[in-house]
């Protein structure tokens, strides 16, 4: 059932990790800015950095979630040099303060609020309020949309006059797609896009039904 499925992404959410293609997507920022800021430390990927050519880097959702503060915050008006200067300071006092603080912009400077919500720690430098950055609501968020990106997809599809269904699911790691036919017990297969696991899977159902038949018929001669 695609219950099953729905179960194990909604469980292991917070555990998984998500590679360059699927982040762009949830966060919103762009490649250049998600490469610069993993390269000057702002925000990198704690799972796996990238090791030379060909390598991926991969990030936890803590990644996910502090790459939107900062893209609110720039949405904010708050320059990344204040963001930058409020995080290195954070980081002093607070091992995660993207993800777990809530964080007010003043122009040039950036507040992170304590237990006590009369006080607050001052990061950055002078200016104006302009607007409070809440992370609880941007997690509520990021989660919905993590699962309904991660959510397997049920398809009908025919090959030989006979329709299968087909069960694919996203790879968020390696950004790319599992398909797999329950119906058909080994029948498994990979594409990097949605349409490419499509073909592979029609690829793959044709050849299980040949090796199927193959078997059958050498069993039969083996009478």
């Amino acid at each position: 059932m695609l219950s099953d499925y729905i179960d194990v992404i909604c469980t292991n959410m917070k555990e998984s990790g998500f590679g360059s293609r699927f982040v762009l997507g949830l966060t919103g920022v762009t490649y250049r800015q998600l490469d610069y800021w993993a390269r000057t430390r702002l925000v990198g990927a704690s799972l796996r950095q990238a090791a030379g050519r060909g390598s991926r880097r991969v990030y936890s959702f803590e990644d996910l979630l502090a790459l939107r503060v900062v893209s609110r915050m720039l949405d904010a008006g708050v320059s990344l040099q204040a963001v930058r200067r409020a995080v290195e300071y954070l980081q002093k006092h607070h091992s995660r303060p993207l993800t777990t603080l809530r964080l007010v912009a003043k122009g040039k400077r950036v507040f992170a609020l304590a237990e006590d919500t009369s006080k607050a720690i001052e990061a950055t430098a002078h200016g104006q309020v302009v607007i409070s950055i809440a992370v609880e609501p941007i997690v509520r968020t990021l989660e919905a949309d993590v699962a309904k990106l991660s959510a397997p997809r049920e398809l009908d599809i025919r090959v030989r006059g006979r329709s299968h269904r087909v069960v694919i699911t996203p790879d968020l790691q390696a950004g790319g797609y599992t398909a797999e036919v329950p119906s058909l017990p080994g029948c498994l297969t990979e594409g990097d896009t949605m349409a490419e696991a499509k073909q592979m899977v029609r690829e793959a159902i044709a050849l299980w039904i040949d090796a199927s038949a193959a078997t059958s018929r050498k069993r039969a001669r083996a009478l």
